[in-house]
């Protein structure tokens, strides 16, 4: 029969804020005898960071402080561990972190930076060691005989993650979800450097949203002429490929062949510019692309329209088998517009 399992409920940052400082404090002199294996797992932790490898134990323990997610202080180094459950990271906030620990009299040189994220993100900080999924993993299974429930949940709630966010190599797309999405696209941004990804993500909009992934981009950054050869760099400011997942979908194969929630689509940025006129003359470069790729690919379709900065010219649907063909043949499509086609 199933457990029930604590970290099924307490998901945020917080909670797992709380659950860090928990082992750690496992690594404090006053706790070291209440469980050793608990004891070891914390000074493990602290011994995969630079300058600490001979740590024989944990000073002191701060949640919030200076709004740090956990600062631990061992053998007068302070170090500050970014979490991250499924919230993507935003500015420097590390950064930020050590320059307020350097003004309270921190010499710099006595500060280490992790960054401790249990899902994939698109993009992370820089810092001294970071602890990934695959990282928390390893270490905690060297001490997986340890018996305390807590450890045992949080063990076990990592390991259903991790099989969740591999399941796209093995089960079909409408069986991914919002995990399994997750795990394609971070794979696809590590092992295809040809897509040339920007990032990926959860979208909101008001039908529910989705997961979304952008590459392919054509705009000033990787051909300043592509636009302008085409005739409508005065009012699109980029063109891209985006896959949309909508992650919510709950047929089977059958039924996503008919309602299409996984696409591939092509995008058009607009020159918010002209965002009074409601970006007419993009609505119309967006109707005549949207022709000339129906031209080249016939499985091309197009969706209900709003005008907006930002639209969908068209899209093919596309699944666990044949994304990369889809993906190689709206990119022949493109890249000869951009060579052959022109709007005026």
């Amino acid at each position: 029969m199933e457990k029930v399992n604590l970290f099924q409920y307490a998901t945020s940052e917080l909670s797992q804020d709380a659950f860090i400082c928990w082992l750690l404090a496992h690594g404090k002199k006053k706790h070291q005898k209440e469980d050793s294996l608990l004891c070891a797992c914390a000074l493990d932790f602290i011994h995969q960071l630079p300058g600490l490898r001979h740590a024989t134990q944990i000073d002191e323990i701060k949640r919030q402080y200076l709004k740090i997610d956990v600062l631990v202080i061992v053998d007068g180094i302070h170090i500050i561990i970014e979490d991250k459950t499924y919230t993507n990271v935003h500015g420097d906030q590390i950064a930020v972190y050590k320059d307020k620990l350097v003004k309270e009299g921190i010499p710099a040189d006595r500060i280490r930076t992790v960054y401790y994220k249990i899902v994939e993100q698109p993009y992370t900080e820089q810092v001294d060691y970071t602890f990934s999924r695959t990282e928390i993993l390893k270490l905690l299974r060297k001490y997986k005989s340890c018996t305390n429930d807590i450890f045992q949940d949080y063990l076990l709630h990592l390991e259903e993650l991790e099989s969740r966010s591999n399941i796209f190599n093995t089960a079909p797309i409408t069986e991914w979800g919002f995990d399994g999405t997750r795990g394609f696209f971070a794979n696809l941004q590590k092992t295809r450097a040809d897509y040339c990804i920007e990032s990926w993500g959860y979208v909101s909009n008001p039908s529910g949203g989705f997961m979304g992934m952008w590459f392919h981009v054509l705009d000033d950054r990787n051909d300043e002429h592509a636009l302008r050869k085409m005739g409508i760099y005065e009012y699109i400011e980029s063109i891209y490929l985006q896959f949309e997942n909508d992650t919510a979908f709950s047929g089977d194969e059958r039924g996503a062949e008919q309602s299409s929630p996984y696409i591939l689509a092509v995008k058009v940025r607009a020159n918010c510019d002209y965002k009074n006129t409601r970006y007419r003359e993009a609505s119309k470069i967006r109707r005549a692309l949207y022709e000339e790729f129906k031209k080249c690919v016939p499985s091309f379709q197009k969706k209900y329209f709003h005008p907006g900065q930002y639209m969908t010219v068209g899209y093919v649907p596309y699944n666990e088998k044949n994304y990369d063909d889809q993906v190689s043949m709206v990119k022949r499509a493109l890249d000869s517009f951009v060579k052959e086609w022109s709007y005026k």
